[in-house]
């Protein structure tokens, strides 16, 4: 039997079947549903943990504006290139930015992924 969520009008199965049988396939069901949800969480996660540094979401919003080398961002961020270079090489490993080299000098961008992050945090 099928009810009516009040709220969002969605079509909702009654939960917790007494049958022990249906009760398995019930179970089992439940959890394929959730690993999905389970698995967004965790990348969810690991983009915030990410993104709690404001050194690298300072460099996401200048590459927002603009591909940047490395020196710009150094000075920018009165930060050492160690130490932006350790915050790149994070972003890139987890794909927010891309990497362009160019005669002698490396610049970096912002990807689709960096983008829809930043979009994010703005609607918030």
């Amino acid at each position: 039997m099928k009810n009516k969520c009040p709220c969002e009008s969605k079509p909702v199965e009654l939960c917790c079947p007494v049958d022990e049988n249906l009760r398995k396939d019930w179970l089992l069901n439940l959890e394929n549903e959730h690993e999905p949800l389970r698995q967004a969480s965790k990348e969810i996660a690991k983009k915030l943990k990410l993104l709690s540094n404001s050194n690298r979401l300072e460099i996401l919003l200048m590459l927002e504006r603009r591909e940047h080398c490395m020196d710009e961002m150094a000075r920018k961020l009165n930060s050492k290139k160690p130490a932006i270079s350790y915050h790149l090489s994070l972003l890139k490993k987890h794909g927010m930015i891309c990497v362009k080299k160019r005669s002698r000098f490396t610049f970096y961008s912002l990807s689709q992924s960096g983008k829809k992050a930043i979009a994010a945090f703005e609607m918030i």
